[in-house]
């Protein structure tokens, strides 16, 4: 598998942890104000996408535009679509910004409705964050 199929897997794999995280410590949703997962979320998530621009306009032997380098560090799913676009015809990128973007979403679905299950199950939250004393 190329490496920028491995990078696209680790951006699924981060985001599945993250909400898994959030679940564990959040199960009846996330505080009001920004926390650390957050932080960590975003600045990983932005590098994972960069990243796996880096790789494919690597493997295609182009440069990144700025334009997409800009737009990447300031909102991640746009950048990549200014990648997407500058670096494929229309459709491609069309498909390819779909297949990309989809792949997140599902992984996101698939990711909450894991949590719930354990939530339903009494996995989350774990026993050291709920503050109950079991004697």
């Amino acid at each position: 598998m190329a490496k920028r199929n491995w990078i696209y897997v680790a951006l699924l794999a981060f985001l599945s942890l993250g909400l898994l995280i959030d679940a564990a410590i959040w199960p009846a949703g996330p505080p009001s104000s920004f926390t650390a997962n957050d932080l960590v979320q975003m600045i990983g998530i932005i590098t994972l996408f960069a990243w796996w621009q880096i790789e494919d306009a690597e493997k295609r032997d182009i440069r990144r535009s700025s334009a997409a380098k800009v737009a990447t560090i300031l909102l991640a799913p746009v950048g990549l679509a200014i990648y997407l676009y500058q670096t494929r015809r229309w459709t491609r990128a069309t498909l390819g910004l779909i297949a990309f973007m989809g792949g997140i979403f599902l992984a996101a679905i698939l990711t909450l409705l894991l949590s719930d299950w354990l939530i339903l199950q009494g996995f989350f939250p774990p026993s050291f964050l709920s503050g109950s004393e079991t004697g």
